[in-house]
């Protein structure tokens, strides 16, 4: 702002000096930045007008564009340095819905005479006619909040220059929404901290009807033409008028601009924070740890923040001053070293005490590296319970201090008890809920959370957590039923936990992958920087066997957070199914440098080892597992090994280690899910006879037919996409086996249990129809039974492999030849699959029909390659070599082909 009046101006104790553009209180100079200084000096000039905020942005900064942001901190940044003086926080008030009043009176010092024996008189400068007004203002706190003492908290510490810091980096709205200024004594009242500690000015007492419009200032129009004047002249308009209107519709112009780009304002970036533990002096245990719970949750709403979790900030103490202790207390010195460690930007500490009959809540933010005070907030409750309902509204107070935008915090402040009474005994119970879960204790847990749903029955969080111990336990249908409670309840809780319920239900419950792909992307619009909605839709776009699809989502997860051992596996699991094999072994060895490295990223080392038949690298992996937790996974990677090259005896054998080391592991699932995968394996590789033996053991086995989540077609395999199906596969091998009754019963009762599921509707259903088709000698019936299956070819190898036999056996070799290179040309997609030489096998059969002699051959010897060291009574092994002699004339011998990065995938051509 260019000042036309200079000179120097007086307000209480203080002295602006348009001139040096300085201030000073009692002769002591005050810092102000400049922009804060023009604002200053802008109302200084205008004393007890009310100025509209695009008045003061349009005036102030004229050259510049500003947006409302940045006259809020501009407004915040003037009340901390007028901060001191006895009404110091009255100085600036809001006036809701019109704009901002400088209270005080202002003289104007007159220029020092040149005989130094004249007194230089104080002109005051321009005061309203309504005198009152700064009165009633300055005495309004008391009435609005009669329940507060004066100065509860000492809010600004002069010795510590951080509290009155005004370069703070952190923007802060400087007039916090004020829910409870009319609270009735039955409701929590909430005092913004901001408002109590620097002010705001208690604006409710000032009404429209005290507000002159020739208040509003326009600085240099003093003969102004009369209204009737304005009004006649449009009728025979002049250059006057002319240029009035030309100025109307420019103003006009800018402030349909400035509302566009309000609505379009992008995010800021994103707060990390850390959250120290509550310190409790009110007497009650029952706030431990309740009050940080319902912090967290009402701070997770926030698309703005992120918040440290449990176990991010678990993995810092060991290497922190708190190493002594397995459990210490967050105290805020250890919530700011986590802080930094974490590379977060603030730490909020917390308390509650009594005051009086009530209770105070408090709630801060600093900066975790300079430790200098970013905001605070504070309300009062009036009993226990009702501690938790302030808490929300302390919480959205501090959001705003924060720099959160107003739409934001408007759209994402669901309280944690919404449209029913808060239950302090009901959060006692799930914060301790969480904690016993988090150390693995889960009957305990189990215990707590079924008591928080009979103190409050519509609590959908606990129903969460219940679904989720339950199936740790083993307890599918108490999940389940959980599961669909929340699901229920799901439009009382906040939007990230509403998103996360219909998550839950999508993959647990009714198996709607689509559904559950369209609620993922809708959570990471809605949170783009959340990273689970991401790693989750990663997940589920692979597991439609869309890779491509994927990968971008895996990629930014991983971005978003890079301290996530999981989000490795599964960008480099992404990366292997498109054939990146380079850029998965890079996540890979990311990982590992990171000591994030556990069962899936050196499954998928091994993987690639066997693709490049390195058999020292795939013991490695192995003998990396031995004696530790991954050491069943390990295993059944050695057995998927075996099986893909034939030797099935020894198969069997480490498969059996497997499920053997999963149970004694009391991993009921995956053993439920491995022993389903065996049977069409073996039916597969032509073990007829065996097959029909295990299938009829484990039809007396109860283990065998708990087939676990995957049933609902959405749990993502570990090892083997082959491995999903639990039910498909059993109904796929019974088929197989001849047993036709059998594998249409188990179709029907799976179709029946799963109606919104479109893996069970459209791949594993189109499956078992055409292997029961095949099985009938009906290949163009199972050709048409796996049309629906298109959509799912890179899913597995499971659709192509059947879609190849089928086409095979209904004398269309061209198309078959294609079915089988779905295979071989992807070999990331199961790395380990015995469809991987069956294809080869596939292939060489397909062009034997067509006659290509050459090639048949060719294909031959890739797969007694491939199984060099199979099995002799491997059945698809002796029908191989029967073919290829018929073919060729000569008995089969395979070629030696030497290890390279597509050694598993033999160079024919395709033409």
């Amino acid at each position: 702002m260019s000042l036309k009046k200079q000179g120097k101006y007086r307000f209480h104790d203080f002295e602006v000096d348009l001139a040096h553009r300085s201030l000073q209180r009692a002769g002591r100079a005050i810092p102000i930045r400049t922009e804060t200084f023009e604002l200053l000096a802008f109302l200084v000039l205008r004393p007890q007008r009310v100025i509209t905020p695009e008045q003061l942005m349009d005036s102030v900064w004229p050259d510049f564009v500003v947006e409302e942001e940045d006259l809020n901190q501009q407004i915040f940044l003037l009340r901390k340095a007028l901060l001191g003086s006895k009404s110091g926080d009255k100085l600036l008030v809001t006036v809701p819905g019109h704009g901002y009043q400088f209270v005080p009176p202002v003289t104007q010092v007159a220029e020092p005479d040149s005989n130094p024996s004249v007194h230089s008189p104080e002109i005051p400068v321009a005061p309203v006619e309504d005198d009152h007004a700064a009165d009633s203002n300055a005495d309004s706190d008391a009435a609005v909040h009669p329940e507060v003492p004066a100065n509860p908290v000492r809010p600004v510490d002069s010795a510590n220059p951080a509290d009155t810091d005004p370069e703070s980096e952190f923007k802060s709205e400087p007039e916090p929404v004020r829910h409870e200024a009319k609270a009735t004594p039955s409701e929590p009242l909430h005092v913004p901290f901001e408002e109590a500690v620097v002010g705001d000015g208690d604006s409710e007492d000032i009404d429209s009807e005290d507000i002159d419009s020739e208040d509003i200032d326009s600085e240099d129009f003093d003969e102004r033409p009369s209204r009737r004047g304005i009004l006649a002249g449009f009728l025979h308009p002049g250059p006057w008028h002319m240029a009035f209107i030309t100025a109307v519709v420019i103003a006009a112009g800018f402030a349909a601009l400035f509302y566009w780009r309000s609505l379009h304002r992008p995010m800021p970036e994103s707060l990390g924070l850390v959250l120290a533990d509550f310190d409790n002096t009110s007497g009650n245990p029952q706030f431990d740890p309740s009050l940080k719970t319902a912090l967290t949750i009402d701070l997770q709403q926030s698309p703005f923040l992120k918040i440290a979790t449990s176990e991010q900030i678990a993995a810092q103490l060991p290497q922190m001053k708190a190493g002594q202790s397995p459990a210490p207390r967050l105290t805020p010195d250890l919530a700011r070293e986590a802080c930094q460690r974490l590379n977060s930007q603030a730490y909020l500490t917390g308390a509650i005490g009594s005051l009086g009959n009530k209770l105070l809540v408090t709630v801060k933010a600093f900066n975790c590296s300079t430790g200098a005070s970013l905001a605070a907030s504070r309300g009062i409750a009036d009993s226990p319970d009702a501690a938790v309902s302030v808490l929300d509204k302390v919480t959205v107070d501090l959001r705003k201090q924060l720099g959160e935008p107003s739409q934001s915090v408007a759209g994402f402040s669901k309280p944690l008890f919404a449209d029913r009474a808060a239950s302090l005994e009901a959060m006692k119970s799930y914060s301790d809920a969480q904690l016993l879960h988090r150390e693995g204790k889960l009957e305990e847990s189990l215990t707590l959370l079924q008591h928080v749903v009979e103190i409050d029955p519509q609590f959908a969080l606990a129903f969460v957590d219940l679904a989720a111990v339950y199936t740790a336990l083993g307890q599918r249908e108490p999940a389940t039923a959980a599961v669909k409670r929340s699901f229920e309840l799901r439009g009382s809780v906040d939007e990230p936990h509403r998103l996360q319920i219909v998550a839950t239900n999508n993959d647990l419950v009714t198996g709607d992958i689509l559904a559950s792909i369209h609620n993922y992307k809708d959570w990471s619009d809605e949170y783009p920087r959340d990273p689970l909605p991401l790693l989750r839709l990663a997940e589920r776009e692979s597991q439609i066997g869309k890779p491509a699809l994927a990968l971008e989502p895996a990629q930014r997860a991983l971005k978003l957070n890079p301290g996530d051992a999981g989000t490795y596996a599964v960008l480099a699991r992404t990366q292997l199914s498109l054939g990146q094999f380079g850029e998965a072994a890079n996540t890979c060895q990311q990982a590992i440098d990171r000591h994030l490295d556990g069962a899936q990223i050196h499954g998928i080392l091994l993987q690639m080892a066997f693709m490049h038949l390195d058999r020292p690298s795939i013991d490695a992996q192995i003998a990396w597992a031995k004696d530790t937790p991954a050491a069943p996974y390990m295993l059944l990677q050695q057995a998927l090994v075996d099986f893909a090259q034939g030797k099935v005896k020894i198969a069997e054998e480490a498969y059996a280690s497997a499920v053997d080391a999963y149970r004694k592991q009391g991993q009921s699932e995956a053993v439920s899910r491995t022993l389903s995968a065996m049977p069409r394996i073996e039916s597969d590789l032509g073990f007829t006879q065996m097959t029909y033996a295990l299938l009829s053991r484990m039809s007396e086995s109860s283990e065998s037919n708990q087939t676990g989540p995957s049933q609902a077609g959405t749990s993502q395999p570990e090892s083997n996409q082959s491995l999903t199906g639990g039910a498909a596969d059993i109904s796929v091998a019974w088929a197989q086996a001849g047993e036709a009754s059998r594998a249409q019963a188990l179709l029907k009762s799976e179709l029946d249990a799963h109606p919104a599921s479109i893996l069970w509707q459209e791949d594993f259903a189109s499956q078992i129809k055409a292997a029961l088709a095949l099985s009938q000698q009906k290949p163009e019936d199972a050709i048409d039974a796996l049309k629906p299956a298109i959509a799912f070819d890179m899913r597995s190898f499971a659709v192509p492999a059947l879609r190849g036999r089928a086409y095979l056996a209904a004398n269309q070799p061209a198309l078959a030849e294609a079915e089988f290179h779905k295979i071989l040309d992807h070999p990331g997609i199961e790395p380990l699959s015995h469809n991987y030489p069956l294809a080869q096998l596939g292939l060489a059969r397909a062009l034997a029909q067509q006659g290509k002699t050459a090639e048949a051959s060719a294909a031959y010897q890739a797969v007694l390659q491939i199984w060099k060291d199979a099995d002799p009574d491997l059945p698809r092994l002796k029908e191989a070599k029967a073919e290829y002699l018929k073919l060729t004339g000569a008995p089969a011998k395979a070629k030696p082909i030497a290890p390279s990065r597509t050694a598993f995938r033999p160079a024919v051509n395709r033409r």
